[in-house]
């Protein structure tokens, strides 16, 4: 009777582990789809503010309390009267010390080096050149074209191990580029010239810079646009803008992708495997 009751409660217990397990499982699912969310504001006036939020969370900027220790300590209160009185101390030390003597380096010659005749400089004879024997010159040593080839073969060879793993790499790539969303792009720029022409030269050529740049974002992210301005402004010498966007990347959507990618570099090592396999049977069959 006691071993009945004794497996009903631990099949009880295992029904409510697996649930819990199931539950936590289902709710770390449900926080991870939720976008961590990258809110960025730069202009030439205010200059850049970023924030980053998830859930009710701010990861960036963290705000730091100031510990007591770190607080300004209050301005010291200097006293007039002091200053003044060092002042006077140190003019009296400077008045009463001494004024330097000068003094007098003069080479003092003993009589008896004065009696010595001064000897007469000796003629040095000039060194014989010794015959050195000239060096010989090597001959450059000729390049061995097999360590150039055989560099460029385990060049290929590595190319060849690692050729099967790059269109999963790259499609891996651009699905996580894909991720990273862009959103409520708010864009303006104002520039100006005094002369009308270069004014509509420039205007051109700043427009053609934000909007190739646009596109080209475009095309490897996922871009939604509020608004792109560029405006000129003639006789006046003017360079001004600002952006506002919010940048979002979903950590589910980061981690599928690194998942399936994992999934599909072992599928792919597993075939060049059993093609390695393959090719050393029929080798030895040979």
């Amino acid at each position: 009777m006691l071993a009945v009751i004794a497996v009903f409660a631990l099949l009880i217990w295992l029904h409510i582990f697996w649930w819990t397990m199931l539950a936590l499982l289902v709710l770390i699912v449900v926080l991870l789809h939720f976008s961590v969310t990258v809110k960025l504001k730069a202009s030439r006036a205010e200059g850049i503010d970023i924030k980053a939020e998830w859930l009710f969370l701010t990861l960036y900027p963290r705000g730091k309390k100031s510990s007591p220790e770190q607080e300004q300590a209050p301005p010291a209160v200097i006293d007039d009267d002091s200053i003044f009185d060092d002042l006077d101390d140190l003019e009296d030390d400077f008045i009463d010390e001494p004024a330097p003597s000068e003094v007098v380096s003069e080479e003092t010659v003993s009589p008896e080096e004065e009696d010595k005749p001064e000897e007469e400089p000796s003629e040095e004879k000039p060194e014989e050149k010794e015959d050195k024997p000239e060096p010989v010159k090597e001959e450059p040593k000729e390049k061995s074209s097999g360590g150039l080839k055989g560099k460029i073969a385990s060049i290929k060879a590595k190319f060849e191990k690692i050729k099967p793993y790059i269109p999963v790499a790259w499609r891996a790539v651009r699905k996580f580029m894909k991720a990273i969303r862009f959103e409520d792009v708010d864009l303006w720029a104002e520039v100006g010239r005094f002369d009308a022409h270069e004014a509509a030269i420039y205007y051109g050529a700043v427009q053609k810079l934000v909007f190739g740049t646009l596109e080209k974002i475009g095309l490897l992210f996922t871009l939604k646009v509020k608004r792109a301005d560029v405006r000129c402004c003639f006789c006046e010498n003017k360079i001004d803008g600002g952006i506002e966007m919010t940048v979002r990347v979903r950590p589910s959507a980061m981690i599928a992708i690194a998942f399936c990618t994992g999934v599909k570099f072992l599928i792919t090592f597993l075939r060049q495997r059993r093609k390695r396999k393959k090719a050393a049977k029929a080798a030895a069959a040979a």
